[in-house]
């Protein structure tokens, strides 16, 4: 199974690369209304499939992840960006009637 290194929440773990957020909550012990946030370069991704593995999305590339909840306090300008609360409060069905696996946008403070 491959496994890659990456922060989460500061912690520097190998992460197998056909992990879940469910998988990942449970092992950190994350409250089940945290969302998870990933950072990939100069994108973020919010996943809102819990089930689905990390490797057949975005995220999964990611080299840092957050999990995320509204009621905190922001710890840095990813987790305060507007984008990522709508992305969180839109993530209803999409038109075709399915849930999207995970909303991307541009990392705050890249320049285009």
């Amino acid at each position: 199974m491959e496994t890659h290194w990456a922060t989460v929440d500061g912690v520097h773990l190998e992460l197998p690369s056909d992990c879940t957020v469910t998988q990942l909550r449970e092992e950190l012990h994350k409250p089940a209304d945290a969302v998870l946030v990933a950072v990939t370069g100069d994108l973020v991704s919010v996943v809102h499939d819990d089930d689905q593995p990390l490797s057949d999305l975005i995220a999964g590339c990611a080299d840092t992840y957050y999990f995320w909840r509204a009621a905190e306090p922001t710890r840095n300008e990813i987790l305060a960006a507007p984008e990522l609360e709508h992305a969180v409060e839109t993530a209803a069905d999409n038109a075709a009637g399915e849930r999207d696996t995970e909303t991307t946008f541009q990392r705050p403070g890249i320049d285009n």
